[in-house]
């Protein structure tokens, strides 16, 4: 049998007996989110540089195949 202390609701997790938090997983997954932002900001960069290039580009050709 086991200790009171085994059985104590408080050392005990949600996920069950012999389950320990895996705090690599915390981590790994806080550089993929931090990752995730890096990449968001820079495609919104790009987005931000190239959206009036290519509507300028796309007015340049409509006005000369309309002529």
């Amino acid at each position: 049998m086991g200790s009171a202390e085994t059985f104590s609701p408080v050392t005990r997790t949600s996920a069950g007996p012999g389950v320990v938090p895996d705090t690599e997983f915390d981590i790994r997954w806080a550089a993929w989110v931090a990752r995730g932002r890096v990449h968001e900001q820079r495609v919104r960069r790009r987005f931000l540089i190239w959206a009036p290039v290519l509507a300028t580009a796309a007015a340049i050709v409509f006005a000369l195949l309309r002529s």
